[in-house]
């Protein structure tokens, strides 16, 4: 449905974006994640048509979008401070961009009344939206976007704004929202959590560049490179030079010295060592840290000599500054590319 062929951009000496090509499906979410600065807004806006100085080419349905002016694209457009009218309610709001498309209000009013139903607002329509709290404005913004029936409906970065507990809970419904309306979209974050919960697939950049671009579990379970993996908020990565490292741990990595750079132990493949028939074996550390969040603790580890390993844990049978036993599973091994 849409195809990024190499989109390079620069700011004055500044690169922007590297030679990114992707690609998106009818009814997919790709989520565009990274740091700020790494080129994903960037990103977003030559698609939009709010960049016109790029390389490389955008095409939508067969179409190169380059010639196409960003309102005749059909595009939707959801933007991080909702960039809403505060002198007009809720229903008022969404109801803007059908009247710029035309529609007399007899056709605009079930239409509104519709979306209202869809975001969960449809006792706050008469609203302003300046006495809307942030989760209710986002509301109306996606409604607004929604609202001409976009062709792809673009967010950047739409929960930035919201503290951590209503994004999570938004982000889910964002998901639902979207699908439900079967839409295809692109979505911006620098939220990993946030990213696994909406994006059917994600394209992990950094500096300009695409680093990564897989379904959510993949990306997880198998980050290429070493930036993505820490990106991702996974720790436990090791120089394959650190050859005391891995015979302490007792692995064997001999066999990838020509095909990566360095190594990521997953803390999905740590477990404690008790807890199998095999539970006598394992290796003795020292439990450093442990951190309760409700379903499970963050463990942080020392193994002899000074190695930290960190993985999560339904329970954990010693305390802090206590020793226990786990045993790192083959499948936690990962060949990082950088």
């Amino acid at each position: 449905m849409l195809r990024i062929e190499r989109l390079s951009h620069n700011y004055g000496d500044i690169v922007a974006l590297r030679a990114v090509s992707l690609e998106l499906d009818a009814g997919e979410i790709l989520c565009l994640l990274g740091p700020s600065g790494c080129g994903k807004t960037t990103l977003l806006r030559i698609i939009a048509g709010l960049e016109a100085d790029y390389a490389g080419r955008v095409v939508f349905k067969g179409e190169d979008m380059r010639a196409i002016p960003t309102h005749k694209r059909g595009f939707g457009l959801m933007f991080q401070d909702f960039a809403l009218f505060p002198h007009l309610s809720a229903a008022e709001n969404i109801a803007y961009g059908l009247r710029r498309q035309g529609l007399r209000r007899k056709e605009i009013a079930p239409r509104v009344q519709s979306l209202l139903r869809r975001v969960g607002l449809e006792d706050l329509d008469e609203r302003d939206v300046a006495s809307l709290s942030g989760g209710q404005k986002q509301r109306v913004a996606l409604a607004r976007s929604l609202a001409p029936n976009p062709r792809l409906l673009m967010l950047d970065e739409p929960l930035g704004s919201l503290d951590a507990q209503l994004r999570d809970q938004l982000a889910l419904e964002l998901r639902r929202i979207i699908k439900l309306a079967g839409l295809s979209a692109i979505y911006v974050t620098h939220d990993h959590r946030e990213a696994y919960a909406v994006a059917d697939r994600i394209a992990v950049m950094n500096v300009g560049s695409l680093q990564q671009h897989d379904k959510p579990r993949e990306l997880y379970h198998q980050p290429v490179t070493a930036s993505v993996a820490r990106f991702l908020g996974l720790s436990n990565i090791f120089s394959l030079a650190e050859e005391p490292v891995f015979k302490a741990l007792c692995l064997d990595v001999a066999g990838w010295r020509h095909e990566a750079k360095s190594i990521l132990i997953h803390p999905a493949g740590i477990e404690l060592a008790g807890a199998g028939a095999d539970g006598r074996q394992g290796l003795l550390v020292r439990l450093e840290d442990a951190v309760f969040r409700g379903h499970h603790y963050d463990a942080s580890v020392i193994a002899p000599p000074d190695i930290r390993l960190s993985f999560a844990a339904r329970e954990l049978p010693a305390a802090v500054g206590e020793t226990l036993r786990i045993r790192i599973r083959p499948d936690a091994i990962v060949p990082l590319a950088e």
